[in-house]
């Protein structure tokens, strides 16, 4: 048996007596050693995606959880019993990560970075790969690219500036007090705290709009793109009159999902961070007993990376 963060009528729970999943073909057993809390593991304990975890297979017990590090147990693929990974879930099908053992498809994990520790690998694979996929997926982000980043420094953000300075954009960031000289050391050209400056005062047209607090519109931003400048939110679900206003228009607004598994582009990933090209930010650790305060730090305005959850005690 296996403890876990169980959900049940939109309230959590820590139960110790949760069944060790069964490997399938091509999934690997992975005792998890760390994983993150992230804004969308709010969205499953209120049961906002109940009907599509239900139709895809992913409605078990434990919801929450979408990334981790841990040590492969039972071996598949290249994967080897004792290999020390990093990696995610499918959103809707697999499952979550807030539990002693987790099954994964090879696809979704690659080999830890040897200059990580647990804490820092569970902070590192979703937030990369999710803004990697942004710039070269459904953007095209390179040298000399106009690049502005909404949401700069949390989970995500600090992954999507070091990104776009390794791809080599002229990055402006947008973060709350306190957060400039820890983007310009990330690599941001300019910074700027969104409550002291509206986004339509920058004298800049934009190429790409990343939006990772999720708070903007499409017609909001639409001043500030340049003539086929692209506006991607981290929800697009929230952008139904974009999606209309995109038929008649130049500038677009671009979605994106990181669902499938991506094996080559978290070893890319793992190999920017041996090379020192990219650092991992965690912003706090809890222990799997204390899931209720890292959920409440998760909440927090000012954070600088992830919020982690030290799963197995001997992490």
């Amino acid at each position: 048996m296996m403890k876990g963060i169980v959900t049940s009528n939109k309230k959590t729970s820590l139960n110790t007596n949760i069944d060790i999943p069964t490997p399938k073909e091509n999934e690997v057993l992975v005792k998890v050693q760390c994983a993150s809390v992230n804004p969308t593991d709010i969205d499953f304990i209120n049961g906002k995606y109940d009907l599509y975890l239900k139709l895809l297979g992913g409605f078990h017990d434990v919801r929450t959880g979408l990334e981790f590090s841990g040590i492969v147990e039972k071996e598949a693929g290249n994967f080897k019993e004792g290999d020390r990974v990093f990696g995610y879930v499918d959103l809707m099908k697999g499952m979550k990560t807030h539990q002693e053992y987790i099954c994964i498809n090879t696809d979704y994990i690659a080999l830890m970075p040897k200059n990580l520790n647990f804490e820092q690998a569970a902070a590192l694979p979703l937030g990369a790969l999710t803004t990697l996929t942004a710039f070269t997926d459904v953007s095209d982000v390179q040298q000399g690219t106009k690049l502005l980043i909404n949401g700069a420094s949390g989970g995500l953000g600090v992954y999507a500036v070091q990104l776009a300075k390794i791809l080599g954009a002229q990055t402006t960031a947008i973060a709350g007090p306190g957060q400039k000289d820890f983007l310009l050391q990330l690599g941001a050209n300019e910074v700027y705290n969104y409550k002291e400056t509206d986004i339509n005062e920058l004298q800049t047209k934009f190429d790409v709009f990343l939006d990772l607090s999720n708070k903007r519109q499409f017609k909001e931003v639409k001043p500030v793109l340049a003539g086929n400048g692209q506006f991607i939110p981290l929800e697009p679900d929230k952008q139904l009159l974009g999606f209309v206003t995109n038929l008649f228009s130049s500038k677009k607004m671009k979605y994106l999902m990181v669902s499938k598994g991506d094996h080559q582009k978290l070893t890319k990933i793992a190999k920017w961070v041996e090379q020192s090209e990219l650092q991992v930010y965690v912003d706090s650790v809890y222990d799997l007993s204390d899931y209720e305060e890292a959920f409440k730090r998760l909440s927090n305005q000012g954070k600088q990376g992830r919020v982690v959850i030290k799963v197995a005690q001997d992490s």
